[in-house]
């Protein structure tokens, strides 16, 4: 009658090949997989048990304390698996409230304009300190003034104005690039620029690598959804 061996399974020492290197597996991690840990441990603690000193049996408070570990580490990463498919969901009902900004209007960090020759953009200076006498310049690709507009005293934080699309002789510019600049003093009189704002209609949400939202906007930029500065519409 054939005995089964228990220890069957198991890894034993071979003094010859200890010493060599393994190849590394890119889709093993160390130990084998929680799955693995698990069936190892089991063959271990059956071969244990049927192999105990029949006058000296195992502790059961030992036993009992590799159950609770075995128990834990099966927790662990089950707790894991819900975790990842937890953020997964997150991610995808992220993106859906994302894709409802679509025809909205984020303000942007950015001095380039594409102006379409009919609709008039909305602006913003971003001012560290107050500020007063700012003036912002818009010019078309060539480097041109095309018209100014003195905003006066503006506080900390974001100011908007509107660029109706007009050069300052009040026609109206062709479609085209334009650049804005901003300039202003602060209280000490010492030259301060406020970061220039750019807004532009959300055409299209794309999912990003990590889940995120990225938005392409109608002037052509692309921009992650944390970049928003400030929602115009």
């Amino acid at each position: 009658m054939a005995i089964n061996n228990p220890l069957n399974g198991i890894r034993t020492y071979d003094p010859n090949t200890a010493n060599k290197p393994v190849d590394a597996s890119p889709t093993s991690s160390a130990g084998g997989t929680a799955t693995e840990q698990t069936q190892n441990f089991l063959k271990l603690l059956i071969a244990q048990i049927k192999n105990q000193d029949p006058m000296a049996p195992m502790d059961a408070s030992t036993m009992t304390a590799q159950m609770s570990q075995l128990n834990m580490v099966s927790s662990m990463a089950n707790m894991n698996t819900s975790m990842n498919a937890m953020l997964s969901q997150m991610q995808s009902v992220n993106f859906m409230n994302q894709a409802a900004l679509i025809g909205h209007s984020p303000a942007v960090a950015g001095n380039g304009i594409a102006f379409d020759g009919e609709n008039q953009v909305m602006l913003g200076a971003s001012a560290a300190n107050p500020l007063k006498s700012v003036v912002a310049t818009i010019k078309d690709a060539s480097g041109n003034t095309v018209n100014s507009v003195d905003l006066g005293s503006v506080n900390t934080g974001m100011t908007n104005f509107i660029w109706n699309g007009q050069n300052a002789d009040g026609s109206t510019a062709p479609a085209g690039m334009y650049y804005l600049s901003l300039s202003g003093t602060n209280s000490a009189d010492a030259s301060e620029n406020p970061t220039a704002y750019v807004a532009s209609v959300v055409a299209s949400v794309t999912k990003g690598t990590n889940g995120d939202a990225i938005l392409n906007l109608l002037d052509g930029r692309t921009i992650n959804a944390s970049e928003v500065q400030q929602w115009i519409s």
